[in-house]
């Protein structure tokens, strides 16, 4: 009987023996070797973009009649330290500093015409024309909210009335004021 036993012993040890070295070999199969990769230099290739469908129509016009000859008045009567830009996309001028809210009301927005100091392009006046003409080409006047906030950031707005016999020299006066400039052409 203790011959058995030890048998039993035995064959247990030598099956206990194997089953570890089995689990062994399994563990050294199974954990895959990392291989160091050469990097390779990829060139970049020019991605191309095709435009099929554009779903978009070219205005006929930029500015209407109107726009046009007061923005060539403009350009006429102011010292060229000053740059005008008609058109103004407003998210060109501002930014969202944190809550976007007010941003997002009015980043779909443009103005008539910006005029910039043009030492650094800072925007110091907008301009805004309207007619009271009841056609296509009727000119409405901005937002009252948009020159609200315009008035909070420091902008200067005016307000022109652009007939077909506005005052010119009245309104020369009135841009000049509120740029703060002298009529003195030597002085500019």
């Amino acid at each position: 009987m203790t011959i058995i036993i030890i048998v039993g012993i035995c064959l247990f040890l030598m099956l206990f023996g194997w089953l570890v070295k089995f689990i062994q070999q399994k563990k050294k199969t199974s954990i895959p070797k990392v291989k160091k990769v050469k990097e390779k230099k990829v060139k970049h290739k020019k991605q191309e973009t095709t435009v099929k469908n554009v779903h978009l129509t070219l205005q006929e016009s930029f500015m209407i009649r109107k726009e046009l000859l007061f923005w060539k008045y403009l350009n006429s009567i102011l010292p060229r330290r000053f740059v005008v830009v008609p058109k103004v996309a407003l998210n060109t001028l501002v930014v969202p500093d944190g809550d976007k809210t007010i941003f997002n009301l009015i980043a779909d927005k443009s103005l008539d015409f910006v005029v910039f100091n043009e030492q650094n392009m800072r925007p110091i006046l907008v301009i805004d024309i309207y007619d009271k003409s009841f056609n296509d080409e009727n000119l409405e006047e901005q937002d009252p909210f948009l020159v609200e906030i315009l008035g909070k950031l420091n902008l200067k707005v005016l307000h022109i009335l652009v007939a077909n016999d506005f005052d010119r020299e009245e309104t020369k006066k009135t841009i000049f004021k509120t740029l703060n400039i002298t009529e003195n052409p030597m002085n500019e």
